[in-house]
């Protein structure tokens, strides 16, 4: 099975587990009008107070006759144990891939249209961003939606007379800027550039990696991945802004730019907290007519669950307008995956409201102003973008390494590594 971890989950798992399922039939006495049988639902989703304050709570509230049981742990292991969830939760799409296997996935169509949920107030390239492993089914519903954007220190720009990044920049013009914002300003040492490993623009720009169809290795002889490769290398070797492996380390970059210390980073959005005190903004992630991709976490509903009507309802609940505007376990406002909100400035309204100190007079717009990109149609099963990442580490850490020469020697690499992988199968 592929990796299916990244920076970002690194971060989360650390803080929460899983959740999921159910055990018992809701029964309606329709003649009598009575109230509907008590039931439980498992949710794979550990017991966590932020989550609780979120999702559990409201939704007892609203349904009196669910009560929602937190299961954590391995889903194999659960399903051994006869604790198989009733509501699956993704972090990322390799828990979605997990789930599959253990054939776990169901496909939601037939409940969405039966329940009359609105699946159009998500953008199209969001959905099939979630339904490459599913093709034609749906086997989940986006909760949340990641924010890319350029994030810089306004004092530092200020201290070297810079202006400020604008909209609109693509790769080139943000590397020329960190030049001009490299460098020494009153006995401190400041780089002007962090370029992203997780979250990088290779992913979703350089289309299959690996072909679909053949499962020949794409990307050592891809023009696209090459020109990425090679603007890392030209930021990195700007004076005064060297390449540091930690930086691609979990609270690596994040930690220098909290420390006032860097002056830009293109990555999905992740604010420094209030407590680093660092004059920061925001402006379009670089190369904005590529578009980001949506990312986030969902829900879905478990193929052995039997209440598949009664959480169906709960997501009608949790999925509405309201609930997720006020729903901060999933990053607030600016992180809701409908358009609509955004479009007429409701999203904007909520988290000046929730948080002003954080939002007031900054460039929100930048975080959902990018369409979302069109992921691939087909990928192939050996695709690995962390063997890329791996190759652009190993180059931009050698200055004398050729770019034709590792792309020939990685090419010979994948090779081996499908071919091995097969007689794995």
């Amino acid at each position: 099975m592929k990796q299916r971890t990244s920076i970002f989950f690194m971060i989360m798992v650390c803080s929460v587990i899983i959740f999921a399922g159910c055990t018992s039939k809701t029964k309606t006495n329709s003649a009598d009008n009575s109230e509907p049988e008590p039931i439980t639902l498992k949710v794979h989703f550990a017991d966590e107070e932020n989550f609780n304050n979120a999702f559990i709570k409201p939704a007892e509230e609203k349904f009196p006759h669910i009560t929602f049981e937190h299961v954590e742990g391995d889903l194999q292991e659960l399903i051994a144990g006869k604790k198989a969830p009733d509501i699956l939760w993704f972090w990322d799409q390799g828990w979605l891939e997990y789930a599959s296997e253990l054939e776990m996935t169901y496909d939601m169509r037939d409940l969405i249209e039966q329940s009359g949920f609105d699946i159009s107030r998500f953008n199209p390239n969001h959905l099939a961003e979630w339904q490459e492993l599913s093709g034609d089914e749906l086997w989940v519903l986006p909760m949340s939606t990641d924010r890319f954007a350029l994030m810089y220190n306004k004092d530092i720009f200020d201290q070297f007379g810079v202006e400020y990044p604008k909209d609109g920049m693509n790769w080139d013009e943000v590397i020329a800027l960190a030049e001009k914002v490299t460098g020494e300003r009153n006995g401190n040492e400041y780089q002007g550039l962090y370029m992203p490993k997780s979250g990088a623009p290779i992913a979703w720009t350089a289309g299959n990696l690996v072909d679909p169809e053949t499962d020949e290795p794409l990307w050592p002889n891809n023009e696209t991945v090459r020109k990425y490769f090679e603007m890392y290398k030209e930021a990195y070797s700007i004076p005064g802004n060297p390449f540091i492996p930690e930086h691609w380390e979990e609270g690596g970059w994040p930690e220098l730019f909290a420390q006032g210390k860097l002056a830009m980073a293109p990555h999905w959005f992740m604010h420094p907290g209030e407590e680093a005190n660092v004059n920061w903004d925001i402006a379009t992630y670089p190369e904005p007519e590529n578009g980001v991709p949506a990312g986030g976490w969902a829900m879905g509903v478990s193929s052995t669950s039997e209440y598949k009507e009664e959480i169906m309802k709960a997501f009608d609940f949790w999925y509405s307008d309201e609930q997720l505007m006020n729903n901060t376990f999933i990053g607030g406002p600016l992180s809701v995956p409908y358009a609509h909100l955004y479009d007429d400035g409701s999203a904007v309204e909520k988290a000046l409201e929730l948080d002003p100190d954080l939002w007031e007079n900054r460039n929100m717009e930048a975080l959902f102003s990018l369409p979302v990109a069109e992921p691939l149609e087909k990928k192939s099963e050996y695709q690995d973008d962390d063997k890329v990442y791996d190759a652009l580490y190993q180059y931009i850490e050698d200055d004398q390494m050729d770019l034709n020469t590792l792309m020939r020697e990685k090419y010979e690499e994948e090779l081996v590594r499908n071919e091995e992988e097969k007689a794995q199968k």
